[in-house]
C-alpha cells in the first residue's frame, strides 16, 4: 500500500506525490457479520505510464473468499496538484504480481447513459471533502445509495465507480440522474450540458 512505501498523505512533503483513486469494481461474495475479523490482501499487478492497478482478495476468519476488487490509481504531482507519470524507481519500488482476481479485460471506463431521469441536485458541504480537498471518493455511492427509488430494496454486490472530474467544495454541483433498465442498473451524476462527473453501475441479483 502507498503508506507502507512512503508514499501515503503523511509523507507529501517529503516526496512530492500522492495516489488518486480512478476507478474501482468490487464483487462481494458473501458480507460478513459486524466484528468480525478479515484478511485482505493486495497486490499492484499493473503499471501503466500515470496509473497503476492494485486487487485486492478478502477472507473470513475460516480462510473463505468473501470479496474481490480491483482499483485504478492515477498519481500525482502534490505541487502542482496534476496528474504525474509514474517514475521508474516508484515501479521497483512497489514491484509486480501479474495476477488478476477478474478474468475479464477491465479499462477503468464505463459506457455513457444515454437517456436518464434527473432525480436530485447537490452540492458538496465540509464533511463530504477529504485530504485531497475533494469529495472523498467512498461518499458517492452513499450519494447514489440515498437518492435510489425507494420501492427498490438494494444490497451492493456487484459495482464499478469510475471518477472523472473532482468535485470541490461548493464550488462544483451534482445533478443526479439515473436510467432504470433490467441488467445492468446504472447510475449517472453529471452537470446539465457537460460530461458525467462520475459513473456508477451496480448489478442487481
Amino acid at each position: 500500500m502507498p503508506k507502507q512505501y512512503g508514499y501515503g498523505l503523511n509523507n507529501i512533503e517529503k516526496t512530492g506525490y500522492t495516489w488518486m483513486l480512478l476507478y474501482w469494481k468490487i464483487k462481494v461474495i458473501n458480507r460478513p457479520c459486524w466484528n468480525t475479523e478479515i484478511t485482505i490482501k493486495t497486490w499492484p499487478r499493473k503499471f501503466e505510464k500515470v496509473s497503476s492497478w492494485r486487487d485486492f482478495e478478502v477472507y473470513d476468519p475460516s480462510g473463505n473468499l468473501i470479496l474481490l476488487a480491483t482499483t485504478q490509481w492515477v498519481l500525482i504531482d502534490a505541487k502542482a496538484q496534476k496528474v504525474a507519470r509514474i517514475p521508474e524507481y516508484m515501479e521497483k519500488e512497489y514491484g509486480l504480481i501479474e495476477e488478476t482476481v477478474f478474468q475479464e479485460e477491465l479499462d477503468g471506463k464505463l459506457k455513457q447513459t444515454e437517456t436518464v431521469k434527473k432525480l436530485a441536485e447537490y452540492t458538496a458541504i465540509k464533511r463530504d471533502i477529504d485530504a485531497n480537498h475533494h469529495v472523498n471518493n467512498a461518499n458517492y455511492l452513499d450519494l447514489a445509495y440515498d437518492i435510489f427509488p425507494e420501492e427498490l430494496d438494494i444490497e451492493f454486490k456487484n459495482l464499478e465507480i469510475y471518477y472523472k472530474k473532482q468535485i470541490k467544495l461548493r464550488r462544483n454541483s451534482l445533478n443526479m440522474l439515473y436510467r432504470r433498465i433490467k441488467q445492468p442498473y446504472s447510475r449517472n451524476k453529471k452537470p446539465r450540458r457537460k460530461k458525467s462527473t462520475c459513473n456508477i453501475k451496480i448489478l442487481l441479483n
